[in-house]
C-alpha cells in the first residue's frame, strides 16, 4: 500500500511522481503447457519469449515505445461535444463523486477492515473523480474550445465549396443534437453517478435479480446450471467486500444529494411514491428502511430467498430492487427520448470527420483509440508546465523520502526503505550518479486502459511500466498537446530494487534476463 499507492489522490495525474505501481503474477499450465484448472501437478508457464529487462540507464531523448490496450479517445470531438464534456459530464462526475469520496474516506479512516474492503472501490471512484477535474482545468488553460472552433470555421469555409450539402449541414446537426439532449444528459449523470454507481445495493439488486429469476425459472437445465454458478460467484464476490454500515451512509448521502439536485421531471418512480410520500424526503430513514427490509442487505437473506423457492414473489416488492429497477427504467426512458438527437450527432460527425480528412488529405491523422491494442512511440523527454518551471525527466528515491508525511496515509515510507536509503544500499539498480531511479516520463500517447503497458527501449528491452499521465495535459484524449503531453512510467530499476532489496525475493530476479 505505502509503495504501490504512494502519493494517493494527491499525486494522482501529477508529475513529479514516486509511485511503485506494479504487480507480479506467475502463470501456471498443465504439464504439457496448456491452460488448466488448478492442480498440484501444474507447472509454471514457459513462454516462447520474454522481454529482457534493461538496467543500463536512461537519458533525455532516448527512444521509448509503449504497447497496450488504451480505452477510447475523442480527438475529432467538436466544440459542441466539448461543451457537454466539460459542463455536464466532467463537472457532474466530479461534484457527485465528491459526495461518495467523502463518505468512503471517513469510513475507511475509521476501520482497517473497511479500508481493505473498499480500497479497490475507492481507487476506481477516485481515479476519474480527479481526472474529470484535471481534464477541465487543462482544457480551460489550453483554451481547447477555441482551438475546436477555429477548426470548425475552416471546415465550414471548405464545406461551402463542396457540391454535397451534407458537409455544410453537418455542424448544424451536431449543434442541435447536443442542445436537444443537454437536459437529459444532466439527468443521466445524476441517475448513473448518484443512484446506480453511488451506493452499491440498488444496481446489484436490479442486475442479479434478473439472473437469479432466469436460472430458477428457466427450462434449459445446462444453461441454468452455468448461469447459477456464475451468479453465485458474483454474489460471493459482492458480499465479500460489502459493509452494511458503509452502505447505509452511501445510500443516505447519495440518495439525498440526487433527490435535492435532480430535475423533478426525471425523478425515478421511487422518489415520488416512496421517498417523498412515505419518508417526507428523509433519505436517512429511507436507507434504514431499505437495509431492514431488502433481501439484498445480506448474503444470508438473499441465499435464503433463493433456496426458499419464493424468490420471484419476494423480489417484486423488495425495497432495494424496486429502487434500482425504478432508476434503470428512468434511464431507459431518457435514452429512448434522446435517440433522435444521438442519431443527428452521429450523422453529423460522420460527415464532419470525413470532411476534415478530405480537406487535409496531405496530412496524417492518428485514428481514435477504440479499445484495441495500440503502439505509441516517442522519446524520454522533460517539459515546461508553466513559465519559469522545468520538470526533469526522472525522479529518485530521494523524492520519496522528501515527501514522507507520517500524518498522511498517502505518504507513508516503510522503515526498510528509509534504512536502505540511509545506507545507499541500492545494489545494481543505482544510476551512474549513485541515485536510485523511481519514475520517468516520455512523450508517448496513452490514455485510460494503458496502465501496466510495457515501455520498451530501441532494442526491445523492458525499461518501465506506463501507469499515468500529467495533469497539465489531461486534455490529451480530446486534443493531443505535444509540448505538454507526458506519460508517467515506473522505472524497472525501482521495481527490481523493491523485489530484490525490500521483498527479499532475489530468486525472482534470478529468473529474469537483465541487460546491463
Amino acid at each position: 500500500q505505502s509503495l504501490g499507492k504512494f502519493g494517493g489522490d494527491t499525486d494522482n495525474w501529477e508529475w513529479p511522481r514516486h509511485t511503485a505501481d506494479f504487480s507480479m503474477f506467475r502463470i501456471y499450465t498443465d504439464k504439457d503447457g496448456k491452460p488448466a484448472s488448478y492442480s498440484a501437478d501444474n507447472i509454471p508457464l514457459k513462454p516462447k519469449y520474454h522481454f529482457p529487462i534493461s538496467i543500463k540507464g536512461l537519458a533525455e531523448g532516448d527512444f521509448a515505445m509503449i504497447m497496450g490496450f488504451p480505452g477510447t479517445t475523442e480527438r475529432f470531438l467538436t466544440s459542441y461535444g466539448l461543451e457537454e464534456t466539460m459542463n455536464i459530464t466532467n463537472r457532474l462526475t466530479y461534484e457527485i463523486r465528491t459526495v461518495k469520496i467523502n463518505v468512503l474516506r471517513k469510513e475507511m479512516a475509521a476501520s482497517q477492515e473497511v479500508r481493505i474492503k473498499y480500497a479497490s472501490k475507492y481507487a476506481s471512484c477516485s481515479n476519474y473523480w480527479k481526472y474529470s477535474l484535471q481534464q477541465n482545468k487543462a482544457l480551460k488553460n489550453l483554451n481547447t474550445i477555441e482551438v475546436k472552433r477555429e477548426i470548425e470555421r475552416n471546415y465550414l469555409n471548405w464545406a461551402k465549396t463542396q457540391e454535397s450539402t451534407k458537409y455544410t449541414e453537418a455542424l448544424s446537426k451536431i449543434k442541435n443534437g447536443y442542445k436537444g439532449r443537454a437536459e437529459a444528459q444532466v439527468a443521466i449523470e445524476y441517475l448513473s453517478e448518484g443512484l446506480l454507481s453511488g451506493p452499491e445495493l440498488l444496481y446489484f439488486a436490479f442486475r442479479q435479480s434478473n439472473n437469479i429469476a432466469e436460472f430458477l425459472e428457466g427450462k434449459d437445465v445446462e444453461k441454468n446450471a452455468e448461469l447459477r454458478k456464475k451468479t453465485m460467484k458474483a454474489i460471493d464476490d459482492f458480499y465479500k467486500n460489502f459493509d452494511i454500515e458503509v452502505e447505509r451512509k452511501l445510500l443516505t448521502e447519495m440518495i439525498d444529494y440526487t433527490y435535492k439536485n435532480l430535475d423533478k421531471n426525471y425523478y425515478p418512480e421511487f422518489f415520488d411514491n416512496v421517498l417523498a410520500k412515505k419518508f417526507k424526503g428523509n433519505a436517512s430513514k429511507y436507507a434504514d428502511y431499505i437495509l431492514k427490509n431488502s433481501i439484498f442487505s445480506s448474503k444470508d437473506k438473499l441465499l435464503a430467498a433463493i433456496d426458499g423457492g419464493k424468490f420471484r414473489k419476494t423480489v417484486v416488492n423488495d425495497a432495494a430492487f424496486a429502487a434500482g429497477n425504478s432508476a434503470m427504467q428512468m434511464m431507459r426512458s431518457i435514452y429512448n427520448k434522446t435517440d433522435k438527437f444521438d442519431d443527428d450527432i452521429a450523422d453529423g460527425e460522420h460527415y464532419f470527420v470525413k470532411g476534415i480528412l478530405k480537406m487535409n488529405s496531405e496530412k496524417f491523422f492518428a485514428p481514435d483509440a477504440n479499445s484495441t491494442i495500440r503502439l505509441t512511440y516517442g522519446n524520454i523527454k522533460e517539459y515546461e508546465p508553466k513559465d519559469g518551471v522545468t520538470y526533469h525527466f526522472y525522479t529518485t528515491l530521494k523524492g520519496v523520502i522528501e515527501k514522507e508525511d507520517p500524518n498522511s496515509t498517502e505518504f507513508i515510507v516503510p522503515e526498510k526503505i528509509k534504512t536502505l536509503y540511509k545506507n545507499r544500499d541500492y545494489g545494481q539498480y543505482a544510476d551512474k550518479n549513485g541515485e536510485l531511479p523511481v519514475c520517468f516520463i516520455t512523450n508517448n500517447d496513452i490514455t485510460g486502459g494503458n496502465s501496466g503497458s510495457p515501455v520498451l527501449d530501441a532494442d526491445g528491452n523492458l525499461i518501465g511500466l506506463a501507469f499515468d499521465g500529467n495533469g497539465e495535459a489531461m486534455s490529451g484524449d480530446i486534443d493531443f498537446e505535444e509540448n505538454l503531453q507526458r506519460c508517467i512510467n515506473l522505472d524497472v530499476r525501482y521495481m527490481l530494487f523493491i523485489i530484490d532489496k525490500v521483498a527479499d525475493a532475489k530468486h525472482l530476479i534470478d529468473e529474469m534476463t537483465l541487460v546491463k
